[in-house]
């Protein structure tokens, strides 16, 4: 429940005259405590007071000690703006004045500072937070040992017996990209964050360009890694599902119109073998078998959100039908992964309006196209910044066959500290070239997770649900 994600006032006030027992390499925690204590505000202050635990340093360390970096060891060798520190205030009366943005801040954010479409009054730079990953999935990447993996002629993930990589290992691929197919499967492995994914409810508002709401949807979504499994049983591989890396699910639950329309896809590990993607339309009464190029159709009428855009990025790797090229490491502000205490998005109650000021930290990532080489993909090109601790998108661009931004995607996670698994709090899906956007908010049910099975991922057991 929402009203869980924001401890309450006294608790901050208790944590905060706690003994530190911060050490060498906890600055970020430190951080957060000393920015929280100025901004005066209660949910900077519970995130300060969520990550300030033995759990989370013992976790942060082991992550560290694996990469040899963490974000702010990164930050520390770039040359930054005097002003791209914690507590500034990016506002559309100093933009003007500060040259640099444009290398920094997606041309997105800049111009919801100066228009009247989905408008804002601030960004403010938050302290950077030292993100990671399950311990499971640490244990099963360093378990694979020197060059596990490699990309075969059809742009397949194969280990060195030939087999799938993503069936027959736990561990994350390249953990230091060398080009864009590296990055791209660097990308996929983290998946959703965690071996499942529970949200009760997602709500997707349909916005026009007067940023007035047309339609709002409210549906279950949920996610399973059906291979690797390293910390929810069952562990390994699904029984059931052979040959299939993840699933996705959703049951639309309002309004009245569409209510009970249920989608599910399978992906499988071969190139070769389409999704298994099957829709339940209520109205028809009848299920449907969609194939990959009904990936591109949005999930509901008014949505910005296509099939493909499950998870910021998902849509099939072949290297026959896509280029991935790596373009740079890139620093970039962005949305911070504090979903688990607050949204700094801080979406209006009208579902479709940001409410002031919103916060982004800095971020270090690496920034790579997939570029389209069959010339019938709804996008030319997609642009992606790949958080270097993460390695989920930070800021996604999508470009349409005229060569101009069509979409963009960004999104704020909920991110569990003392497990390093990861959810959804937040997201925008704004179509620049129409002034149309699909703003999203996500109650991510933890203690829920437990209640999944595999009969959410049969299309006929699924709509049975409703």
């Amino acid at each position: 429940m929402k009203i869980n994600k924001l401890k309450t006032f006294l608790t901050i006030v208790v944590l905060s005259f706690m003994p530190s027992t911060a050490e060498a390499g906890d600055e970020w925690i430190d951080n957060w405590k000393s920015f929280a204590a100025e901004t005066g505000l209660p949910e900077h202050g519970a995130w300060a007071a969520a990550i300030d635990n033995a759990e989370v340093r013992a976790l942060a360390k082991d992550w560290e000690d694996f990469r040899g970096y963490t974000a702010s060891s990164l930050l520390s060798k770039e040359t930054l703006p005097a002003e791209l520190k914690p507590g500034f205030i990016i506002t559309k009366d100093n933009i003007d004045s500060l040259p640099w943005i444009k290398d920094y801040l997606p041309q997105y954010w800049i111009d919801r500072l100066t228009s009247d479409w989905t408008p804002i009054k601030g960004i403010r730079i938050v302290p950077t937070t030292h993100y990671f990953m399950q311990r499971g999935r640490l244990d099963a990447t360093k378990k694979l040992g020197p060059n596990p993996f490699v990309i075969n002629e059809k742009g397949e993930l194969r280990d060195q017996n030939g087999e799938h990589g993503f069936i027959s290992e736990a561990g994350l691929p390249f953990i230091n990209p060398q080009n864009g197919e590296e990055l791209n499967w660097l990308f996929n492995a983290h998946g959703v964050g965690t071996d499942d994914l529970y949200f009760d409810t997602i709500d997707m508002a349909a916005c026009n360009s007067a940023n007035n709401l047309e339609r709002k949807y409210k549906a279950n979504i949920f996610w399973r890694r059906m291979a690797g499994r390293v910390s929810a049983p069952p562990l390994g591989n699904v029984k059931g599902f052979e040959g299939i890396t993840e699933a996705g699910a959703l049951l639309i639950l309002s309004p009245r119109d569409v209510r009970g329309l249920a989608g599910v896809r399978l992906r499988y590990a071969d190139a070769d073998l389409d999704d298994n993607f099957k829709l339940f339309i209520p109205s028809l009464r009848r299920t449907r078998s969609l194939t990959g190029t009904n990936g591109q159709d949005p999930i509901a009428p008014g949505l910005e959100l296509t099939w493909d855009e499950w998870r910021s990025n998902w849509f099939k790797t072949d290297r026959r039908n896509f280029k991935y090229t790596l373009l740079k490491e890139d620093i970039i502000l962005a949305l911070p992964e504090v979903g688990n205490v607050y949204d700094p998005l801080r979406i209006a109650n009208d579902a479709c309006n940001l409410s002031g000021i919103i916060d982004m930290e800095v971020r270090p990532t690496w920034l790579y196209e997939i570029t389209d080489l069959t010339q019938t993909y709804q996008y030319s090109v997609k642009r992606v910044h790949v958080d270097k601790e993460t390695y989920y998108s930070q800021f996604l661009e999508m470009v349409d066959r005229n060569g101009e931004t069509w979409r963009i995607w960004d999104d704020t996670r909920d991110w569990e500290p003392t497990t390093g698994r990861f959810m959804w709090r937040s997201a925008v899906i704004a179509n620049v070239r129409d002034e149309r956007a699909t703003v999203i908010t996500v109650d991510s049910a933890w203690d829920k997770l437990d209640s999944m099975t595999n009969s959410i991922f049969n299309i006929d057991q699924l709509r049975d649900r409703r």
